[in-house]
C-alpha cells in the first residue's frame, strides 16, 4: 500500500483529520464505513506528518509496523503542535528506559470508543452489570498505566457500582476487600468478571487456595486474563482455568475464560476468537475487528505469513496520533482460525504494563 504524498503535512485541526477522526468512530460503533480506505488515511497522516516514519518506510517498505522499541527513544507523535491530554508509559526493561505514549483529546476518545465496544461485545455480552473486580491498581493510584486506565473505564460503564473495585495496590492484593465483594456478589447472585494480569490470578489462586478459601460464583461469572505474566515457568491456559474453576468455581471451558491482548502502545486488544488450543501452552488463537487485526510477519524477510510462527504485527486503526502499525516483540503463530500470541522474541523481558504489575503483586496478599 503506497501512501507517499510528499510536501504535505496534516496539521491535529485539519479538515482530513477531523474526517479521519469520524470514520474511525464510525468504524468502532459497526457503520458501513471502509476499513481499507481508514487504514489508507491513516497510514498517508503518518507519513506525512512523522520523519522518523518517512525515514523508516522508505528503508523497510511502505506500511511496516514501527517496532514498538521505536517507543522507547523518540515516538512518533503526529501532532507536536497539539499538546497531549494524557500520556501513558510503558515499563522499563534491562537496557533500556520507560516508552512515552501521548494521546490528543480525539486519541482518547477514539481508544475509549474501542475499549468499550470490544468490552461489550466480548466480556459483557449476556450480562447486566456484573461485579468487576480488577486485579490491577487503581487508575488514581497508577494514572500512566494503559491498563488500570482500560479496566477502571470497563469497571465504570458495564459493572455494578458497589461490588465493581480494583483490589490491587502497592502491598498487594487487598484480600478483606476482595472478600467482601466476592460475598457480596454471591448474596446477591450476581455474575462476577475478574480481570487482570496472569500472573496476578495466578499468585492470587494458590494463595487462596493455601487459605482454604473458595467461592462458589454466580453462574456467567468469568476470568478475563489479560496476560503480562512474568512467572517462573509458563502456564498452561489449562492450568488457569482448572485454578479458576477450584478456587472461584467459574466455569473451565470458554464461556468461562478468555484471554486478551493490549499493549501500551495500542488503543485496542485483541481477544480469542475460538476455543481451539494452537500454541505450545494452549494459546488460543486471537481474532480480528474491522478496527483491529494482527498479522505475523516472516523474520527472513518480513513478509506476511498466512501459516506458521513469525513476528507479530498489529494494525490497530483506532490509532490517531501515532502510526497504526505496531512491529511487537512478540512471536505470532498464523492460523487458518486467527493468529495465537505465544511469547516475547527476548525471553525474560517482559511487555508494557507487566513489570510494575510484578513488582507490586506479593505471593499472598495484604490481610486486612
Amino acid at each position: 500500500m503506497s501512501v507517499r504524498c510528499e510536501g504535505a503535512r496534516f496539521a491535529y485541526r485539519d479538515k482530513f483529520v477531523k474526517e479521519l477522526y469520524e470514520d474511525i468512530a464510525q468504524l468502532i460503533l459497526g457503520e458501513s464505513i471502509s476499513a481499507s480506505n481508514v487504514e489508507y488515511r491513516l497510514r498517508m497522516l503518518a507519513y506525512s506528518n512523522s520523519e522518523e516514519t518517512r525515514a523508516y518506510w522508505r528503508f523497510h517498505g511502505d506500511g511496516l509496523g514501527i517496532p514498538d522499541s521505536a517507543y522507547k527513544s523518540n515516538p512518533p507523535y503526529l501532532f507536536p503542535e497539539q499538546e497531549p491530554v494524557r500520556i501513558f508509559k510503558t515499563s522499563m526493561t534491562t537496557g533500556t528506559r520507560a516508552g512515552w505514549i501521548p494521546y490528543s483529546a480525539q486519541g482518547m476518545e477514539l481508544m475509549d470508543l474501542s475499549i468499550v465496544r470490544n468490552a461489550g461485545l466480548h466480556i459483557m455480552h449476556g450480562l447486566n452489570e456484573p461485579a468487576v473486580i480488577r486485579l490491577v491498581p487503581s487508575e488514581q493510584s497508577a494514572p500512566t498505566m494503559v491498563m488500570a486506565y482500560g479496566m477502571e473505564l470497563i469497571a465504570r460503564r458495564f459493572g455494578h457500582p458497589g461490588l465493581s473495585d480494583c483490589v490491587l495496590s502497592d502491598s498487594g492484593v487487598d484480600l478483606s476487600l476482595l472478600r467482601r465483594l466476592l460475598d457480596g456478589a454471591v448474596a446477591e447472585q450476581r455474575p462476577v468478571i475478574m480481570i487482570g494480569a496472569t500472573s496476578i490470578f495466578v499468585n492470587l489462586s494458590q494463595s487462596l487456595k493455601k487459605l482454604g478459601c473458595s467461592w462458589e460464583l454466580p453462574a456467567g461469572s468469568r476470568l478475563v486474563d489479560a496476560g503480562g505474566h512474568k512467572l517462573s515457568r509458563q502456564v498452561t491456559v489449562d492450568e488457569i482455568r482448572t485454578m479458576a474453576a477450584d478456587v472461584f468455581d467459574i466455569e473451565p471451558g470458554p464461556a468461562g475464560h478468555l484471554n486478551l491482548f493490549g499493549m501500551t502502545e495500542l488503543a485496542s486488544q485483541l481477544y480469542d476468537a475460538e476455543d481451539t488450543p494452537v500454541g505450545p501452552s494452549g494459546e488460543r488463537p486471537k481474532g480480528s475487528e474491522t478496527f483491529v487485526r494482527a498479522q505475523v510477519r516472516a523474520t527472513s524477510d518480513l513478509s506476511i505469513l498466512r501459516h506458521g510462527i513469525g513476528l507479530l504485527e498489529v494494525v490497530d486503526l483506532c490509532v490517531l496520533d501515532r502510526p497504526c502499525g505496531l512491529l511487537t516483540g512478540d512471536w505470532g503463530l498464523s492460523d487458518p482460525a486467527g493468529t495465537a500470541i505465544i511469547g516475547r522474541v527476548e525471553q525474560g523481558r517482559p511487555r508494557g504494563c507487566s513489570l510494575l504489575l510484578d513488582q507490586i503483586a506479593s505471593e499472598g496478599g495484604r490481610h486486612a
